[in-house]
């Protein structure tokens, strides 16, 4: 039986030992393959298995501004009003659903988009 979908602290983001965190960017891409697992299980065709190697942080600071970090040793890439700008863009953008679109709708649930 096929895994479909995990509680997101216990899967594993990678072959070298990171875990998906309670964060939209894990729980996006694990939708994703969840949605898709359930259909190969139906369709009887092999699931596509979950990794995301990738990963990043970005915490608003309020009025200072942002820190944007890349990797799982959260290396500091941008700060002040860059991240808050690209904060912005993430709350505003790109973590919500496309609209009611059924092309776009199953376009955007493919588990094969890479992270950004």
């Amino acid at each position: 039986m096929v895994c479909w979908a995990r509680a997101s602290s216990i899967a594993a983001s990678d072959d070298i030992g990171n875990f998906a965190l309670m964060t939209c960017q894990h729980a996006i891409s694990l939708g994703r393959h969840a949605g898709n697992n359930v259909a190969a299980q139906i369709l009887g065709v092999d699931p596509t298995p979950y990794s995301q190697p990738k990963y990043v942080t970005c915490l608003d600071l309020g009025a200072w501004g942002a820190v944007y970090t890349e990797g799982w040793d959260r290396q500091v890439k941008l700060i002040k009003e860059e991240a808050k700008a690209l904060k912005t863009q993430i709350n505003t953008m790109w973590i919500y659903p496309p609209a009611a679109d059924r092309v776009t709708a199953l376009a955007s649930a493919d588990p094969m988009i890479p992270v950004a």
